[in-house]
This record gives structure tokens, C-alpha cells and sequence, in this order.
């Protein structure tokens, strides 16, 4: 299939088109040298992925997705020129799609240097949330795009991943996170790999009778499974960070759900059966 052809058959809307046509971009770059793009959330990342899959690339050898440290969510595609490609895909084996890239995959990310890490300190008497960190960032004028992941550490300190070209900006720039006063010290490279997964999940079990979207819908959000249908019908369910209509779509372990009202949840495994012949499955749900 042509590039053209995957880009209208997998983009939705003109944003998706734009997105998927920057990535052609940057496949005709990276044949000389390593070429990186934006930070990207969890279903942009799908959405590329899929599309260097119907160009013949691979994951953790003609590309990956970094963020930073291993945990990251928002993330930054790294294309690699055929000569990296053949070297990485000695150390690819077995590691997973959604997974970090392997240490040497990594490490010729770090040495790039599109991703600085920045630790930023308040004063300690004023408690300092996710959404303080980002308000105040995009209020200086500052583009999602060059902002990865803002891992919370606790009530008064976090780790923020940027563009390494906002980087020097920001540790004059941002004085203050809400009202509190703040201090900003860059990282290392090695810092930064060693920050914490900092996402906290609640784990629970149940059984479904199939492993249908609505099924797993209701499980997950205690919905009934009419409920649960209708939610999904009506588009209040995205798959993989894409809506998806349709109730009788089968999930594998590995897909996230978010669920309008619910929260985002991870369908995490499939553990057996009941006695009653019902799928046992397990569900994590990001708090």
C-alpha cells in the first residue's frame, strides 16, 4: 500500500492527515541519519505505529518511541537510517510493542539530545498537582507538542521532560507553578532515566462471558452490560485512544479503554476460566 493510500485509510480527521503526512516527512529523512519528531500521546503513538507498520517498518529497529525514561507516556518517535536498524535488530528480540526501547535503542536516543529532563522544586508549603504544573506552562505561550511527560514525585516536586530546546528557556522562564515560587535544575540524561513510574492503578479482577468491548466495558466501568453497550454506541468508549463504536469488537490483553464519566483503564490479562466456563480477566484502573 502507498503512502498516500495508508495515510486516507488510517486517518480520521484532518488533524490524524497532518500527523500521519509530518511522519512520510520524516521517513524520507531518516535514510541518511536519525531523525526525530514531537512528543506524541498514547493514541498519536498508535495511530503512527500503525502507519510505519504498513511501510514496512519495525518497531525497536527502524523506530521507537522515547520519552525520556522507561515509564513515559508522552513520547517522541525516533526513526533510524538502515545501518542503525540492522545493528538494533540483534538486541530486538522479544521485547514488546508498548514497551521501552532496549538499552541500545535507548541509549542512541539519549545521545541525540532531543529530550532534556528538568527537576522542579516549590517551596514546600503549597501542595502542586499535574494540572498546576501544565496550566502554568502552557500559559507561557508553550506548545503541548514540546512537553512530554510531568512525572509528580510528591506534594512539592516534579520531573518534567521537554524538548532539549525549551529547556534553557524554561530555567528562567518558569518562576512560579500556580502562586508558589519554584526552582528548576536540569538533569542528567542518567537523572532523568531513573525517574519513577509515578502512575498509581487500582487492580481488580472479574468474568466476562466474552472478550466483546461492551463485556469488558461493563466489567470495568460496573456497568450493566445494556449500559455498557449503550455507552459504546453512542461513542463515550475510545479503544487504544480511538473511539470505537462498534460493542461485538473483540479486545486482546494490552488495550486501554477510556470511559467517558470513568475513568482510562487497562485491560491487563486474561487469568483463566470460572468453573462457569467465564473468561477471568484483570482490569488496572489508572487513579
Amino acid at each position: 500500500m502507498s503512502h498516500e493510500k495508508s495515510i486516507a485509510f488510517l486517518a480520521r480527521t484532518e488533524e490524524e492527515r497532518l500527523l500521519l503526512a509530518h511522519t512520510e516527512d520524516l521517513l524520507a529523512r531518516a535514510e541518511g541519519s536519525i531523525v526525530s519528531g514531537e512528543f506524541l500521546n498514547l493514541g498519536e503513538q498508535y495511530l503512527v505505529r500503525a502507519f510505519l507498520e504498513q511501510c514496512g517498518k519495525t518497531e525497536h529497529t527502524d523506530y521507537v518511541f522515547f520519552g525520556g525514561y522507561p515509564f513515559a507516556e508522552r513520547r517522541i518517535l525516533f526513526l533510524f537510517p538502515s545501518y542503525i536498524a540492522d545493528s538494533l535488530s540483534y538486541f530486538s528480540d522479544a521485547v514488546s510493542t508498548d514497551g521501552p526501547p532496549t538499552d541500545a535503542a535507548a541509549t542512541m536516543c539519549r545521545e541525540e539530545g532531543a529530550i532534556c529532563a528538568l527537576k522542579i522544586t516549590g517551596s514546600g508549603y503549597k501542595v502542586l498537582t499535574h494540572r498546576d504544573y501544565l496550566g502554568s506552562l502552557l500559559a507561557l505561550g508553550i506548545e503541548r507538542s514540546v512537553i512530554g511527560d510531568i512525572a509528580v514525585l510528591d506534594d512539592h516536586t516534579a520531573i518534567l521532560f521537554v524538548k532539549h530546546a525549551m529547556a534553557e528557556y524554561l530555567t528562567t522562564a518558569l518562576e512560579r507553578i500556580g502562586a508558589d515560587k519554584v526552582h528548576i535544575r536540569p538533569l542528567s540524561d542518567d537523572e532523568g532515566m531513573h525517574t519513577p513510574d509515578t502512575r498509581r492503578w487500582e487492580i481488580f479482577s472479574d468474568t466476562v462471558a466474552s472478550l466483546r468491548l461492551d463485556g469488558i466495558t461493563a466489567a470495568a466501568a460496573n456497568l450493566s452490560r445494556d449500559k455498557a453497550k449503550q455507552f459504546v454506541t453512542g461513542g463515550m468508549v475510545d479503544v487504544d485512544f480511538r473511539p470505537c463504536d462498534a460493542p461485538d469488537t473483540e479486545l486482546a490483553p494490552g488495550t486501554y479503554l477510556s470511559i467517558r464519566g470513568h475513568g482510562r483503564f487497562l485491560f491487563a490479562e486474561v487469568d483463566g476460566t470460572s468453573k462457569k466456563g467465564r473468561i477471568r480477566i484483570r482490569i488496572k484502573k489508572l487513579i
